[in-house]
């Protein structure tokens, strides 16, 4: 009896021990969920959620970034967000549809996901329904198809935390504890369901407090334009898995050498008082930062420089493509200087222009503001024009921009760089 016993304990331990490890990886409960987002060429991206997503259309940077910036082309995005959206209460107007009904229209491949704000001011009472919320909703998308194909690419992003902005307005000391309850738990569905997550939450907290000079919100809990860029950043690397920086050019004149990152340097002149060569960038710049505002030192790091080692005592002037860029005496070109009038920004300037334009175009028809003429209870109105097949326009006029959009979102042409010295 003995015998039999440790016989079959040996077949039992055998059978465990050489499984394909594979065979566990799939269903472990301690595994960690994906870092990044996999993203495919001509992936169509939704954003869904509160006021932080809805106004993304408008301060758009991060749509920008990932256009620019991910090796997957053809990207289009469409806002279907709603200001006080929350995962159990999405109020909306007579006959207006479910979200099904729009990511199906939409055919949303991905899907970015923004609540807990909202629900965060309910505290430990709303905590457990508020996991079982986003239990019932990832369970529900990923038993979706609105693509027609598959389930789709579920990401989702935490709230921000909340800035102290001084009297009249409370202290948030106490909602901040509660957001980090709600984003610890959003973590945790996460996990549980294998998908990315984006702690926002901290990011945004230790920005606050790195940099009280500059807010990141207009009330405490609602981004302001600066927010929006600087959370960008943020949100654009864990998505895409990968450090974001503008192409950056390290001159030694006493080498002769010329090195770049992010693009490709050909026909290079060393003459007594001037440098030429041309630069074929890989990647658009990160956008600049908004005008008003005391940017984070470690994202100016990110945007284009200009470093000129060994250079003879003097003023220099750099050009590209014959327009002067800025001037300055070579020891601050020795420090490396940020160069913020490139010809490549203004075509970073023109993307986000026509993004703006396509999100508006887009808002007017997901968020018409005659409804009742175009779902409601009078779409067939006296008259010779009925406004639903007139909605049809903008999506022309939304395809037309979009085409202009993938254009723009890759450099167009090489460009030719002069340093001149010019005392």
């Amino acid at each position: 009896m003995l015998i039999r016993l440790c016989a079959f304990l040996f077949i039992l331990i055998s059978s465990v021990v050489f499984l394909p490890a594979n065979v566990f990886a799939v269903n472990f409960p301690g595994q960690n969920p994906p870092a990044s987002l996999e993203l495919k060429t001509g992936d169509r991206i939704v954003l869904i959620g509160n006021t932080f997503a809805d106004q993304l259309r408008l301060n758009n940077y991060l749509e920008t970034v990932l256009t620019s910036q991910s090796a997957a082309p053809g990207l289009t995005f469409r806002n279907l967000a709603w200001s006080g959206d929350a995962l159990k209460l999405m109020p909306r107007p007579l006959n207006f549809g479910s979200l099904d009904d729009h990511l199906k229209a939409q055919q949303a491949d991905v899907i970015i996901a923004c609540f807990g704000m909202n629900e965060s001011f309910d505290g430990d009472a709303g905590l457990a329904e508020y996991t079982e919320a986003w239990e019932e909703f990832l369970k529900h998308l990923a038993s979706q198809k609105y693509n027609g194909k598959s389930a789709p690419r579920v990401v989702i992003i935490s709230p921000i935390a909340h800035e102290n902005m001084g009297p009249p307005l409370p202290d948030p000391a106490e909602h901040n504890q509660s957001l980090a309850k709600y984003t610890q738990a959003m973590q945790s569905v996460a996990k549980r369901h294998q998908i990315p997550v984006v702690d926002l939450y901290s990011r945004s907290k230790k920005m606050m407090q790195k940099n009280v000079s500059q807010k990141l919100t207009r009330n405490g809990i609602h981004l302001n334009e600066y927010g929006y860029w600087a959370m960008s950043h943020f949100v654009a690397e864990q998505l895409l898995g990968q450090k974001l920086e503008s192409p950056l050019v390290v001159i030694d004149v006493a080498q002769k050498q010329i090195q770049a990152t992010h693009a490709k340097v050909s026909d290079s002149k060393f003459q007594p008082d001037q440098i030429e060569f041309t630069l074929q960038a890989e990647t658009l710049p990160l956008p600049a930062p908004p005008k008003v505002s005391i940017p984070d030192s470690e994202l100016l790091e990110k945007q284009p420089r200009l470093t000129v080692k060994n250079l003879p005592e003097g003023k220099y002037r750099l050009l590209v493509n014959g327009t002067p860029v800025t001037e300055a005496r070579h020891s601050d070109w020795s420090r490396g200087l940020l160069l913020l009038n490139l010809p490549s920004q203004g075509q970073v300037n023109d993307l986000r222009a026509d993004i703006d334009r396509k999100n508006e175009l887009f808002f007017y028809v997901y968020r018409a503001h005659n409804a009742e003429y175009v779902f409601g209870r009078r779409t067939k109105p006296f008259g010779a024009v009925s406004f639903p097949p007139e909605m049809e326009t903008f999506g022309k006029l939304i395809e037309a921009r979009e085409a202009t959009i993938q254009s723009q979102a890759r450099p167009l042409d090489k460009t030719k760089w002069g340093l001149f010295r010019i005392d």
